[in-house]
């Protein structure tokens, strides 16, 4: 927390240089024979009293560009200076208040200055009753390739994360533990303002405050523009941006039973061409839990029993702190530069009760007492450049670039009392390791005539990870632990992936819009055991294909249909060949010929716009090849072996349904449903695996 103590020290110096030393409205140095100055001070209509942090903006008379402003200091009074010299005109705007324009204002190397003296603002009925009708805007919009989710009008959730915005949206749904799946998929891929997180995704759901969020954007189907990884689409959380000029705090705090609580704190700048935003969070999560399992093994004639309950506690505590900085020198020119650290932690704790039964006879009943600690660092810096063609922004060059590191560390601990709760033994284990991953994107845009648009890019993936990972066995004779060489790895981990894309999309008579893309993309794997020889190799070239359709059959209904293929290619530690322990009963081993899954996806559906309120339905189907399954074993009397094999295919099959309508102006009526189908077809080890499954959710709320 020193860190952010020092971040905020530092930015309010900065705004105290930036804001105190001048006079109000801003603007630099003294106005010159080339530059102009203009200056007065706003008034209300009705209390004649000054207003504060009013937006005064100058425009080129003749194109209309903004070439400067400033907002009112608390006395009501604006100085701007380094004015181009020329025809302008001036817009003074406050919200709630008729704006009021100031044309055919000309300054000269003789004319260069102008007091306005006192300008009263009149209250603006209009704009108030728009106001309403602003808060009544759709919880869900439809584009041609995402549902967009207004999260700003969900008052609801405004003292939750985003965990708990989520648990309202469609096509999502939320376990009892955090866990986030998309259409029944945990395989998403998490966007934050449309950089990848540089955490796994609840873990970075937890950490955004709901107050902090303006829109999400569910990509069930994604085009050929976004990274094919993911069996399930993207979600894309999109962040507030501060619009007001001047200086803005937003602080938030929660708390709850169990010792749950937590806070963040935003601090934003808008001046002129540059934005500025720093904040801090901290979050203390805590969970409880009983657990109850039985595991029976048969060895030819022999049937081992081992049934356990106990009760599992879990501790996490979350910190962090993020700046960001934006630069608009011109019209046809942005630049972009930001950086986050977060620090978590996690510890859970656990007693357990076990007995053991050999056909059905007692042998034995003891106690395991497991701990462990989690420690995770994470570190990220992402920056971009946009250029606007002649300053339009249909036609443009882009590129971005983000790097994570992140470096974690792991001691699970577990202690053997018998029935007498005397100590017999332990385990320990170890893992540590730092995961670095570097993304960068080159994108171009060209517009056409008809509203046709060509879209093309490159996009690199570059992945390099080490776990080194130890493991240790209780030593009665010398009353300490041992190390395990035969249960102990150290290995390093290499994923790149190079893309590129090609997208055309238009409309044909203001009715149908389409959309078609490509992406290729080449994966270089490696993983090795770094004190060893044993090491594995994949390098595969996959092609992408997508097509999106939209008809507007009127100006109240709307047809949608989109299809495309992508790719879930196996967790690192799946494709290890080697075994590593996670309990006494419990091993894992990867499998090198592990495949990955292949997915081909096609929806379908309706929007109708209705008087206050929206009907959609959608109707989606996705086959998988090649899915992934992990599979027990008998390892060893009673321990078992996991690992993941390819067990065949599978199909699911769903339609979402959403209602929403506002009846009265203090009540809205918000009706959600998903239907789902899911079907394995496949083998494993020889015997047939077939699966079926119907699931459904309902989801109703009453905004009043």
């Amino acid at each position: 927390m020193k860190f952010l103590s020092l971040l905020v020290f530092l930015t309010m110096l900065l705004f105290s240089e930036s804001f105190l030393g001048q006079r109000p409205g801003g603007g630099g140095n003294a106005s010159s024979e080339k530059s102009g100055e203009l200056s007065g001070r706003i008034l209300d209509f009705e209390s004649k009293t000054p207003m504060s942090y009013v937006t005064i903006s100058i425009f080129n008379e003749r194109d209309s560009s903004l070439l400067t402003g400033g907002i009112t200091n608390d006395a009501g009074e604006f100085i701007i200076k380094n004015i181009p010299l020329g025809k302008l005109y001036v817009k003074i705007s406050f919200i709630g208040y008729e704006p009021k324009f100031i044309q055919s204002l000309k300054l000269s190397p003789d004319n260069n200055t102008k007091d306005f003296g006192d300008i009263i603002l009149n209250a603006d009925k209009e704009v108030l009753e728009s106001v309403e009708v602003t808060a009544d805007k759709p919880l869900v919009t439809y584009e041609i390739d995402k549902k967009v989710v207004n999260v700003e009008n969900m008052t609801t959730v405004a003292s939750g994360t985003a965990i708990d915005v989520l648990q309202n949206i469609p096509s999502i749904t939320v376990d009892m533990d955090g866990n986030v799946s998309l259409r029944g998929s945990s395989g998403f891929t998490l966007l934050i303002d449309g950089r990848p997180a540089n955490m796994e995704a609840t873990d970075a759901l937890q950490m955004i405050p709901a107050t902090n969020i303006k829109d999400i954007e569910i990509i069930t189907n994604p085009s050929a523009k976004y990274n094919a990884e993911g069996n399930a689409g993207i979600i894309n959380i999109i962040l507030k941006k501060d619009k007001l000029e001047g200086v803005s705090t937003l602080i938030n705090a929660n708390a709850g039973n169990y010792d749950n609580y937590g806070g963040d704190i935003l601090i934003s700048v808008n001046k002129e061409k540059v934005k500025f935003n720093i904040g801090g969070d901290y979050k203390n999560m805590n969970r409880f839990r009983d657990i109850e399992q039985i595991r029976e093994t048969t060895i030819n004639e022999d049937k081992s029993r081992i049934e356990g309950e106990g009760l599992h506690r879990f501790f996490r505590t979350n910190y962090g702190v993020n700046a960001a900085l934006e630069y608009n020198p011109n019209r046809k020119n942005s630049f972009s530069f930001g950086v986050n650290g977060n620090q978590r932690q996690y510890n859970a704790a656990s007693n357990y009760y076990f007995t053991e039964y050999l056909n059905d006879s007692l042998t034995s009943n003891f106690e395991n007492r497991e701990s462990t600690l989690r420690q995770f660092f994470g570190f990220a810096v992402n920056g971009g450049y946009m250029h606007y063609f002649q300053g339009n922004k249909e036609h443009k060059l882009s590129f971005s670039g983000n790097y994570n590191y992140r470096n974690g560390e792991e001691i699970a601990d577990a202690k053997y009392y018998n029935g007498s709760e005397e100590f017999v033994g332990g385990n320990k284990s170890t893992e540590l390791g730092p995961s670095i991953t570097t993304r960068l994107n080159l994108d171009y845009e060209l517009p056409f005539k008809n509203k046709q648009k060509f879209l093309t890019g490159l996009q690199a993936d570059l992945g390099n990870s080490a776990d080194d990972q130890d493991s240790y066995q209780y030593e009665d004779s010398i009353g300490d632990y041992v190390s395990l060489p035969l249960y102990s790895t150290d290995v390093s981990y290499q994923q790149d992936v190079y893309a590129a894309y090609g997208i055309f999309n238009g409309k044909w008579k203001e009715k149908l819009g389409y959309q078609f893309g490509l992406r290729g993309e080449f994966t270089n794997r490696h993983i090795a055991i770094t004190t060893g020889t044993l090491e594995t190799t994949v390098q595969r070239m996959d092609w992408f294909p997508s097509a999106h359709f939209s008809y507007n059959l009127d100006d109240k209904n709307q047809l949608m249909a989109n299809a495309s293929r992508r790719i879930q290619r196996p967790r690192s530690w799946a494709l290890e060949p080697f075994i590593a322990w996670e309990d006494p009963y419990t091993v894992r081993q990867g499998n090198v010929n592990l495949l990955p899954e292949y997915i081909q996806s096609f929806e379908l559906g309706y929007i109708r716009s209705l008087t206050k309120g929206s009907f959609s339905t959608e109707f989606y189907f996705r086959n998988t090849n090649n899915i992934e399954q992990r599979i027990q074993e008998v390892y060893a009397p009673n321990v078992i072996i996991k690992r993941p094999v390819n067990a065949g295919t599978s199909q699911a099959l769903g339609t979402e349904i959403s209602y929403r309508k506002t009846f009265k102006k203090w009540w809205s009526f918000d009706f959600g449903t998903n239907l789902f189908y899911y079907k394995i077809s496949g083998e494993i080890s020889g015997e047939p695996l077939d699966q079926e499954s119907f699931t459904y959710n309902v989801r109703l709320g009453n905004n009043f």
